[in-house]
């Protein structure tokens, strides 16, 4: 039986520029481009940024082909949403209109894919605590969170052999391959929730008994707030807001 595991993007895509960029000046960053492009209501310029960013991707940010298309569906299937909504409930702009929503979801969608394949979550956590002031009883919190989902298939994998063992093993489907029945998995995914919460409790105990959030804390690891990183991020939301304006 193989392991079951979770990895997050920034593990499947080799170090670059995108990288080394201050992960909380990269969040304001995103977070102002998001912003910008509810005040655009034509598709044309959000589709021309879609496909910078999608050649930014592919380029600078080392991403995959096939990972970033995977990545695309659920917000390609969100903008086709969008799309048919405005185009049946808008009988004279509802084209117009819906492709611009569409293109804005994919102008957000791949935006978000290379926040997501360039900032490591630790890396994240401690910048917004370091660099944002972010309290430490926050970032830690989401941090052991974040650590207690890794461990989850893990958990189902061994709470599932420990079932089969009970029960003399798993039912075949007609193919010959283990079958899952629903109230198998109904139990399956209540042991799991109730482990998820014990080990949630302990990490929240041992968090308090630190004393997280009650005096300011050693740094280990700084990460630096460089000059590089302000004005990348200067120039990321200044290009928002110009390209936001409305265009002659």
């Amino acid at each position: 039986m193989s392991t079951l595991t979770i990895q997050h993007p920034s593990t499947l895509v080799e170090p670059g520029i995108l990288t080394r960029w201050n992960p909380s000046i990269k969040l304001i960053s995103l977070f102002v481009l998001s912003v910008s492009l509810l005040f655009i209501w034509d598709p044309i310029r959000p589709a021309a940024l879609w496909v910078a960013l999608v050649i930014v991707a592919l380029t600078i940010g080392k991403v995959p082909f096939k990972w970033l298309a995977a990545a695309h569906i659920p917000f390609f299937a969100f903008g086709l949403g969008l799309f048919l909504v405005n185009v049946f409930s808008r009988p004279e702009d509802g084209v117009w209109i819906g492709a611009a929503l569409a293109a804005r979801t994919l102008v957000i969608g791949v935006a978000s894919i290379l926040f997501l394949t360039s900032t490591a979550p630790v890396a994240l956590m401690r910048s917004l605590n370091q660099n944002l002031k972010l309290p430490a009883s926050i970032t830690f919190a989401i941090l052991a969170g974040y650590q207690l989902l890794l461990g989850l298939p893990r958990e189902w994998q061994t709470i599932r052999a420990a079932q089969l063992m009970r029960q003399g093993g798993a039912t075949l489907s007609r193919k010959g391959k283990p079958k899952l029945k629903l109230k198998e998995a109904g139990r399956l995914v209540f042991t799991v929730l109730i482990v998820a919460l014990r080990r949630s409790e302990r990490i929240a105990t041992s968090l308090e008994s630190r004393g997280f959030g009650l005096k300011p804390r050693t740094v280990y690891r700084p990460i630096h707030l460089r000059a590089t990183d302000i004005l990348l991020g200067l120039a990321v939301c200044a290009f928002a807001v110009v390209f936001a304006l409305p265009w002659l």
